[in-house]
């Protein structure tokens, strides 16, 4: 019902892709509104915005970073987005999983 009439609020999952092509790197984003967005770096999420102000301020020195420094600079822009009852404790395993491919 919601996705069939005007001012619902469809259901669905924001998602980010990232990929690799012979242009080189890319991150789309898809948001529930079918809309898809390309860009060099992003958050989404509850308090997302504090960790695309971090990835703004840095994108520049993504292009060349090594795989280490790119997972560092993702784990510091995560670490802005700490609610205040956790920013003591930072980020442990209990709250953080990583992965690459």
């Amino acid at each position: 019902q919601n996705t069939q009439q005007y001012g619902g609020r469809p259901f669905g999952v924001g998602m980010l892709v990232a990929g690799c092509d012979e242009t080189g790197p890319h991150l789309f984003e898809f948001n529930p509104s079918g809309t898809v967005f390309d860009y060099q770096a992003m958050a989404i999420g509850a308090r997302s915005q504090s960790a695309r102000t971090y990835l703004e301020k840095h994108r520049e020195a993504f292009a060349t970073c090594t795989l280490d420094q790119l997972i560092l600079h993702a784990l510091l822009a995560l670490r802005d987005t700490l609610p205040p009852d956790q920013q003591a404790a930072g980020l442990t395993p209990l709250n953080v999983s990583l992965g690459w491919v």
